[in-house]
């Protein structure tokens, strides 16, 4: 498992290589997997490939590896299910960084400021109930990654006992 924290890295620039469904499905079922607030498993999962509601939602949200990547995962949290959506989000965010990483494909978190959140919301048809807080474009790096190495860990920030 650690190869794979090491070899996560974001990556903004994709290969136009498609991605297969069943690799999607493995990331997702992978995201499913993630601890949730009281077991509520309260995450939903709409997966884009289509090249003209990437670009619309380029237009809410900027950045071109939003329309280049050639797959974007939505995770959306139903709010009348769960006390902790950012919490649960964001969890089952990491497992779907950590699964594309050991698939061989990479991806990077795209946050979708507060601001823009419901217009996205209303071009995916996305319930008012669910948020959303990131987009992660999914794909095969077009870009030299370095992974993390040991010399990247910091001893000094571990606290043993007290401060």
């Amino acid at each position: 498992m650690l190869d794979e924290i090491k070899n996560r890295r974001a990556v903004r620039k994709y290969k136009s290589k498609p991605v297969s469904r069943k690799d999607i499905t493995e990331i997702i079922k992978a995201a499913q997997f993630a601890p949730s607030s009281m077991s509520t498993k309260a995450w939903e999962f709409l997966v884009i490939e289509n090249i003209e509601l990437k670009e619309k939602i380029f237009k809410i949200v900027g950045q071109d590896f939003v329309k280049e990547a050639p797959v974007l995962i939505v995770p959306t949290m139903d709010t009348k299910k769960t006390i902790m959506p950012i919490q649960d989000l964001s969890l089952a965010c990491e497992n779907i960084f950590l699964q594309a990483t050991n698939l061989g494909l990479a991806t990077v978190w795209k946050n979708v400021r507060k601001e823009v959140q419901e217009e996205v919301k209303t071009v995916l048809k996305i319930p008012q109930s669910y948020m959303i807080i990131n987009l992660i474009p999914v794909g095969y790096s077009d870009e030299e990654v370095i992974p993390h190495n040991d010399s990247d860990f910091e001893e000094n920030k571990i606290h043993w006992g007290s401060w």
